[in-house]
């Protein structure tokens, strides 16, 4: 038995890396999955290798998370393919190498519309869908260690998670004032091997070879995160295990805070 049987989750960027990863340990769990993001062919792909046996358990939805009305359509697209929405999990997001001076307009916007405005647009839409179930809900969005600590070369990226945490805070405060028996809690990752760090070397002139040195040493478990062990962090709390647990940011970051 699984400890999603029976629930259904909305996942962002789920065609990638710590979304990837999400979407198939939730389907393993017994949940049945929209995938959302912008890559159509790799959401596909995984939707058809997940939806083996004749059961659909997984479904692609594409997704820009800064569009309001796509993600009224992402949401109708759940209820109609799934018939409600237990689950969601914010975790699309964007990174840009750049310092306050570094940081233009446009840059600004654009994180900020993706991994700040999007979580928004995802929380509301997807907490008022969970409403009308009358079930318990869940919401798990993605922070990170540069919210919590200052990174002169990520300006507008560090700014968007602090206020991820404000937000699920904000929210946890609603539901249970509302009487919703919806949970909301944030996970921040350390430095996770994914396809965003071999970009964020990319952007920096190393190797990932190189890269990975470098930030393995801020890491005292000695060692950068898994997309795997980011997932089941937000299976801990998108599942009854957490069942007390609301309005908090679960730090998986292999000791990088603690110092």
């Amino acid at each position: 038995m699984g400890k999603l049987d029976g629930q259904v989750a909305l996942i962002t960027g789920g065609t990638k890396g710590i979304g990837e990863a999400a979407v198939r340990l939730f389907v393993q769990e017994g949940a049945r999955v929209v995938l959302c993001g912008r890559a159509r062919q790799d959401g596909e792909r995984i939707a058809a290798e997940l939806n083996g046996g004749g059961t659909q358990r997984a479904a692609f939805f594409a997704l820009d998370v800064a569009d309001y009305e796509n993600w009224k359509q992402a949401v109708s697209f759940v209820k109609d393919t799934f018939g409600k929405l237990n689950i969601l999990i914010n975790n699309a997001g964007i990174s840009s190498r750049e310092t306050l001076a570094e940081t233009t307009p446009e840059s600004w916007e654009k994180t900020i519309a993706t991994n700040q405005t999007g979580v928004y647009y995802g929380m509301q839409l997807c907490i008022a869908a969970m409403a009308e179930n009358g079930e318990a809900g869940a919401v798990v969005s993605t922070a990170s260690i540069d919210g919590v600590v200052g990174d002169a070369d990520f300006f507008s990226y560090c700014a968007t998670k602090a206020a991820v945490q404000a937000m699920t805070r904000c929210a946890a405060l609603y539901c249970g004032q509302k009487g919703l028996n919806i949970r909301v809690n944030a996970v921040a990752p350390g430095y996770i091997l994914t396809p965003m760090a071999e970009e964020d070397a990319r952007q920096n002139g190393q190797s990932i070879e190189e890269y990975c040195r470098e930030f393995i040493a801020l890491h005292p478990i000695g060692r950068l995160g898994t997309p795997e062990e980011v997932a089941k962090a937000y299976l801990y709390l998108a599942c009854a295990d957490s069942a007390f647990v609301t309005g908090t940011t679960l730090m998986v970051d292999g000791g990088y805070t603690a110092k």
